[in-house]
């Protein structure tokens, strides 16, 4: 790795389970709004990229009750891990954001970057 940039890679994957923690106890300031103003642009039961997708909890669970199907990118393999643990019958895919390439369509995207 060779800067900031790419040293954030292994900073999500050593406090994976401190994040996943976290984004469990605490909703990020404005996400729910955002949240369901996305639904309100995406087709019922359209597949959505989450890009960034971090362990899966809330926006993985939340897309799922909402009758979305997933396909969640992040680049910390131990974050992934827990996505597949806990949604298994979703796409999970471990993969840098900045250079990514799926090559297909989505019903929608999802990045949040909350504060």
């Amino acid at each position: 790795m060779t800067n900031a940039s790419d040293r954030i890679i292994d900073l999500y994957e050593r406090t994976a389970a401190l994040w996943d923690a976290e984004r469990r106890r605490v909703r990020l300031d404005g996400e729910r709004r955002w949240f369901r103003r996305f639904l309100g642009h995406v087709r019922p039961g359209a597949e959505v990229l989450d890009i960034g997708c971090g362990s899966g909890r809330p926006i993985a669970a939340d897309l799922v009750a909402a009758g979305h199907t997933i396909t969640g990118v992040d680049s910390a393999p131990s974050l992934i891990a827990m996505c597949r643990q806990r949604f298994p019958t979703q796409d999970w895919i471990i993969a840098d954001m900045r250079r990514l390439d799926l090559g297909r369509v989505f019903g929608g995207g999802w990045i949040w970057r909350g504060r």
